[in-house]
């Protein structure tokens, strides 16, 4: 799993129109904005598994916590590498991260998986506010 992570802000995005032909869900025209957010750009690969999302939340909910983010943003993001899930595991990954980060409490929300979006932000300037992980 790659994540590139920011802390914003603001963040907000459009869905403009599906990216696939089967939809996984159906959240088309949807718009969202979030303000003082960690936006979690998630790329799912090749072998990750749901302990992979899991480990990701803590690392999210510990950067929250340092920097003192209202709520944490899970986008779906493939451009982080060319070793991609199929569609099914990565939405299934995705989801279970969102689960599991309402179980611990956290405020938590998951753009559109299959979708094109536009999207608008501003990353603070500190030296918390962009990361890049691994996770595996």
């Amino acid at each position: 799993m790659k994540m590139l992570q920011w802390h914003c802000d603001y963040f907000r995005y459009k869905v403009t129109k599906p990216a696939m032909k089967t939809l996984p869900e159906n959240r088309e025209g949807e718009e969202r904005e979030f303000k003082n957010v960690i936006v979690a750009l998630i790329t799912v690969e090749k072998g990750d598994l749901p302990e992979t999302g899991r480990n990701a939340i803590f690392a999210l909910k510990k950067q929250m916590d340092e920097v003192k983010a209202n709520c944490m943003l899970i986008y779906p993001y493939a451009h982080l590498s060319n070793n991609l899930a199929t569609p099914s595991i990565a939405i299934t990954i995705l989801k279970e991260m969102e689960s599991f980060a309402k179980e611990k409490g956290i405020d938590v929300f998951r753009a559109p998986f299959g979708y094109y979006k536009e999207f608008e932000t501003k990353v603070k300037g500190h030296p918390l506010a962009e990361l890049s992980k691994t996770l595996s």
